[in-house]
């Protein structure tokens, strides 16, 4: 890579939350915080899980545009009975041959970066689903797609000179046992970056995904000590990255982002969902085509087979009338109304989550707190454990603040030295600042934006204009809100509630 040509790096951190990083446990992040731009009002897209955020990083567009919508998804034209897992990137490359190539359906930041002959590596260790929806068009050509799991010991990346290169110097990846920590698959996949990667296909833009601690905070919980020992083990790996740069010669030309998919809260029980509804008449069977469930861990989507109006008005009344559930979303009353076509119910349009090949006929998240966990971690939910899923100690998904508020950090060439933003940011602004910092003009016509009050010159961001609205449902007894930032007509979704 030559001394001079502009490089922007993505540390995505899983599950990383942003109180989380402190001068003890993570002296890098904390010192790129500190020296950089520290992003206090952060947002994960909703739902609030890995695939919907890596779809949003990877392209820099909303759930609505990318027909990526859940950690779990349905589509009729992979199976009419079920929803897909997005975790496996077999189950979405069977989703992109079914759909003639249309994965994701928007443009992606690889295509963008390689239509103006510039490169985009993504190096992940992550699932091979969230790998792959990062730069979801290099089995097609674009790009660099690096992770150990695609198919151990003998594929690990597009392009095939990439795979055949990268297993004849580094050997197979670690595998991914049942050990609730993966430090190792980490360690392996961040030597792949240093010694091949970095050096030798010398990319423009790199998208590196560290899947810890979002393993290990899954099955001991957020704020359990194994869990931040794999996160101090994320940051020495981050300090090892930013050191090779030093030694290429790259820090003067380099900007960085560190960001996480999705903040983390505490289960604290588990709803059968499926069984929920047979048992009220709407649903036959838990394997039925009649409603189809998604889960996304503390939010489901549901997918009526003939989309009708009365069994969808009656599964959002159940889920009203149940202590377990939360705020409810359905299509949009009218264009540009907050509210959904079911009494107390607000619009999918409103979150993103409206598509009209895939999206849902209802969405519904569970009620949380703040009250904080064992470890002294704020924030607790619920979670669905329809047809045997799991309940993870630690989880994520929801409209919880604590779910929502993810990490952003911003260092480097092209950044503000020392700054403090509190303007509304979020992952779907990854994609259009990185196009800016290279000079490329399509950052302005994505969903996300350019955080130019972040950028070195750019204007203050105690001056951007933000406008704050809360909206209310309410029918009989229940109640719920929902809070949305606004900036240049660009939404956040901060926290939605239902009111006890």
């Amino acid at each position: 890579m030559p001394n001079g040509k502009r490089f922007v790096i993505v540390f995505v951190v899983d599950g990383l939350r942003p109180d989380a990083i402190t001068r003890e446990l993570t002296p890098t992040l904390f010192r790129l915080r500190a020296e950089g731009v520290d992003f206090t009002n952060s947002h994960s897209v909703f739902p609030t899980v890995t695939r919907v955020n890596a779809a949003a990083i990877g392209t820099g567009m909303q759930p609505s545009a990318t027909g990526i919508l859940g950690n779990q998804m349905f589509s009729a034209a992979v199976d009419s009975r079920r929803a897909l897992d997005t975790g496996n990137h077999r189950r979405l490359l069977e989703l992109d041959r079914a759909t003639g190539g249309r994965l994701v359906l928007t443009e992606t930041l690889g295509e963008r970066l390689q239509a103006r002959g510039l490169r985009l590596a993504s190096v992940s260790s992550g699932s091979t689903g969230s790998a792959l929806l990062t730069n979801s068009r290099a089995p097609h050509g674009v790009g660099v797609l690096i992770n150990g799991a695609f198919e151990p010991g003998k594929q690990v990346a597009w392009p095939a000179d990439v795979n055949e290169t990268i297993l004849a110097k580094f050997g197979a990846a670690p595998p991914r046992g049942a050990f609730p920590r993966y430090d190792a698959v980490v360690t392996w996949t961040q030597q792949v970056l240093r010694e091949y990667v970095l050096p030798e296909l010398t990319p423009d833009v790199v998208i590196n995904w560290l899947t810890e601690p979002d393993h290990s905070q899954h099955h001991l919980g957020v704020g359990s000590p194994s869990s931040l020992e794999a996160l101090a083990n994320d940051d020495r790996e981050i300090a090892r990255v930013m050191t090779t740069l030093d030694e290429l010669g790259l820090t003067p030309t380099t900007d960085v982002l560190v960001v996480s998919d999705h903040g983390f809260t505490t289960n604290v029980s588990g709803v059968d969902v499926a069984g929920e509804l047979i048992a009220a008449g709407l649903k036959a069977a838990p394997d039925s085509g009649d409603v189809v469930l998604a889960s996304s861990g503390q939010a489901v989507a549901v997918h009526v087979d003939d989309h009708g109006s009365e069994r969808v008005a009656a599964i959002a009344r159940v889920v009203q009338s149940r202590e377990w559930g939360g705020v409810v979303f359905t299509r949009a009353r009218a264009a540009g109304d907050a509210r959904g076509v079911v009494d107390a119910t607000f619009a999918l349009e409103l979150i993103h989550v409206a598509n009209a090949e895939r999206g849902p006929d209802l969405l519904f998240t569970f009620p949380w707190t703040s009250r904080p966990n064992a470890f002294g971690v704020p924030g607790t939910d619920l979670a669905s454990v329809s047809g045997g899923a799991k309940l993870y100690a630690s989880d994520h998904g929801s409209m919880s603040p604590w779910n929502v508020r993810n990490t952003f950090l911003a260092w480097g060439a092209g950044f503000k030295k020392r700054a403090t933003v509190r303007t509304p940011v979020g992952n779907v602004d990854v994609a259009p600042t990185i196009l800016s910092l290279l000079g490329v003009p399509d950052g302005d016509a994505l969903d996300g934006r350019v955080l130019a009050e972040a950028l070195d010159g750019g204007p203050d961001p105690e001056q951007i204009a933000v406008e704050t609205r809360i909206h209310a449902v309410e029918s009989d007894s229940y109640r719920a809100a929902i809070q949305i930032s606004t900036i240049d007509g660009r939404r956040y979704v901060d926290k939605s509630w239902r009111i006890r």
